[in-house]
């Protein structure tokens, strides 16, 4: 996820964006020019404040990890004979493939705002957006949970470490596999979901791929959140193919993370659980 600039040009921008496109979002638009005002309560600043406090530790941390598989980025599986281990610092990780401070708040206010029951994110990494989804979460109240999936063993790890140091709670799941093997599972088991977060195997067919596997469990008005969607990016292809094949739902480009909105009158997954011919 792309660092952008400062926090008052960023949330300008993401205004100005959401004003734009505000025709399409129907009664979502009033929702989202609250979540982009990225405004933060006592509470907020406060759970803000500890996820800060556990990136600074990572931005600093010396620790090198070996690797066996860089999540489902990679076309490699990882039972490839050609797929080789290899080290990593922790460090670098953050700063490569983390959200950013700003992204990250998006996503915190985008939570409390959905109040979502379930969310469902691909591409844990060090954890770093699970902690802000679990810190709204947490601030909303009630039994929302989070799963996340991971491919990489180590990674994974961490990022369970990271979120039992925000929540002591069982809010958090963090499953660790290549997404087209734990993700049938976790759509059976958890789903319907409220929020989905799709920020791993960055490529269009994958991205396409995925979302035609989630479509079936999303509860009526769920939002999907695409990460990666700059221009010129292999999942802005899919994010423009998606919106233009589902006129009915609503949509939001932040040229960052795009929002797609399920109908809220969306079909039962029974009806609707056969994968698309289209994608390869």
């Amino acid at each position: 996820m792309a660092s952008p600039l400062s926090f008052p040009v960023f949330r300008a921008w993401l205004k100005l964006l959401v004003r734009r496109q505000r025709a399409g979002l129907g009664d979502r638009a009033e929702m989202l020019r609250d979540v982009v005002a990225l405004h933060l309560d006592e509470h907020e600043h406060k759970a803000e404040a500890f996820i800060d406090k556990l990136r600074d530790e990572l931005n600093a941390s010396h620790e090198v990890i070996q690797m066996e598989d860089f999540g489902a980025g990679t076309r490699r599986s990882v039972l490839s004979s050609e797929s080789k281990p290899n080290k990593r610092g922790i460090s670098e990780i953050y700063r490569r493939a983390a959200a950013s401070p700003a992204w990250g708040r998006f996503m915190f206010r985008l939570v409390r705002a959905l109040k979502p029951s379930t969310v469902l994110e691909l591409g844990t990494n060090l954890g770093v957006s699970a902690l802000h989804i679990v810190a709204a979460l947490d601030l909303n109240g009630g039994e929302g949970s989070l799963t996340t999936i991971e491919g990489d063993p180590t990674l994974s790890e961490i990022a369970r470490e990271n979120l039992a140091k925000l929540t002591r709670t069982s809010r958090a799941t963090v499953q660790t596999g290549r997404f087209d093997d734990v993700l049938p599972t976790c759509l059976e088991e958890h789903g319907p979901y409220d929020l989905v977060f799709i920020d791993g195997h960055h490529e269009e067919a994958a991205t396409l791929r995925y979302f035609e596997m989630i479509k079936p469990y999303l509860a009526p008005g769920a939002c999907v959140a695409f990460d990666d969607i700059e221009p010129f990016r292999p999942v802005r292809k899919a994010w423009k193919r998606i919106i233009a094949d589902e006129p009915n739902s609503g949509a939001v480009d932040l040229l960052g993370i795009g929002l797609w909105f399920a109908p809220l009158d969306v079909a039962d997954k029974e009806s609707d659980a056969k994968p698309s011919t289209v994608v390869q």
